[in-house]
């Protein structure tokens, strides 16, 4: 375990190239609906040299419960961050609206011979010293392995890896471990889901 875990993240914690400055009302009304809910950020964000993009890896991922306390957490901090979703959820007018305004980029997967992974890096090629979450899952139901898309994706766009996790157990999002990939799928997925074992998902049945 890191000793930064007993280390409330704040606002001016958030390298400069990260912050989004966002209306200060925005910004302490989710501070306050995660003091209501009894939840923290504790950790830190560390800041990349140059152009190389921080990939954020959150998880686990059982509930839509992890999205709205990491959307709470995201406005609080006034973080910058790019996330990919599927291009129908974009249509719907306040969902839509409120995913672009949270860093959402829309992923149309409809194309012949295009998965999510390969949307997903030709978008992320785009963005230049960003901050990038991603779900290792892809999904909010149980799964035999994680997915590799994550990996392929940051050996790609030549991301570094930063992982974060949803413990409810503590009521804490905790942000404090870089990971270097060693190239071999399976063992990495294996280290990573193995670190998020250590945190209570909202439903550890599912994970």
């Amino acid at each position: 375990m890191s000793t930064t875990k007993n280390k409330t993240v704040s606002r001016r914690q958030i390298p400069s190239k990260y912050r989004a400055f966002r209306p200060r009302i925005v910004q302490l009304s989710a501070r306050c609906f995660l003091k209501i809910f009894g939840w923290k950020v504790e950790g830190f964000v560390p800041s990349l040299d140059g152009n190389k993009n921080l990939i954020l890896i959150a998880g686990p991922h059982t509930s839509n419960w992890d999205g709205i306390f990491g959307f709470a957490a995201i406005l609080g901090l006034d973080a910058k961050i790019s996330f990919f979703g599927k291009y129908s959820l974009f249509t719907k007018p306040l969902l839509g609206t409120f995913l672009k305004y949270m860093g959402g980029i829309p992923v149309d997967k409809s194309k012949p011979g295009k998965g999510l992974t390969d949307v997903a890096i030709a978008n992320m090629k785009k963005l230049n010293g960003s901050l990038i979450a991603i779900s290792p899952e892809g999904t909010r139901a149980k799964t035999a392995k994680m997915r590799s898309g994550f990996l392929r994706i940051a050996s790609a766009v030549e991301g570094q890896i930063f992982l974060g996790a949803f413990d409810f157990g503590r009521k804490r999002i905790f942000l404090d471990t870089f990971y270097k990939p060693t190239g071999n799928f399976e063992q990495d997925l294996k280290w990573v889901r193995e670190y998020f074992k250590q945190y209570q998902a909202k439903h550890p049945e599912k994970y």
